[in-house]
């Protein structure tokens, strides 16, 4: 299990008794592995900060009746972030390879030869169309497969 502290900044109550309510809880972007900017250190969270300067929100169950401002630890299981990693990264990057190859074999041989596409143009074709359908996976993914999720753990204040 890793663990992230976070603070609450929505209380969403229960409509039925038997569901716990909603917390909304907002995590500050970390500042990388702590050596980014010491001698040796890649400073690769530097690239990302223009992209990633807002605060993450997420939804979670509220099981031990938080309250807006607390500050709280969250778990979130291993398995959530194997299967986000092969989601976001593994399968689109398959796919864009995948795409890129079978451009590259099967365009050429598709179009008329007056065309002139060489296997370069159906690579990038192929890629795009591999993207596209990567996209297209998460999205599925995204709105039809329920993950195990995160839950609070404790108080911090």
């Amino acid at each position: 299990m890793a663990e992230r502290e976070a603070q609450v900044i929505e209380v969403i109550p229960a409509t039925r008794p038997e569901v716990p309510g909603l917390a909304r809880l907002q995590f500050e972007v970390s500042g990388g592995c702590g050596r980014c900017h010491e001698t040796g250190g890649c400073g690769g969270v530097s690239i990302a900060q223009p992209l990633c300067s807002k605060p993450k929100t997420l939804l979670v169950a509220d099981e031990i009746g938080v309250q807006y401002g607390d500050k709280v630890l969250v778990a979130i299981p291993d398995a959530l972030l194997s299967q986000g990693i092969t989601r976001a990264y593994m399968i689109p990057l398959v796919l864009l390879l995948a795409g890129s190859a079978l451009g590259a074999i099967l365009l050429p041989g598709l179009v008329p030869a007056q065309w002139m596409l060489t296997p370069d143009i159906g690579a990038i074709a192929g890629a795009g169309l591999g993207l596209i359908a990567a996209w297209w996976q998460l999205q599925r993914n995204q709105q039809s497969r329920a993950m195990v999720a995160p839950r609070i753990v404790r108080r911090l204040t």
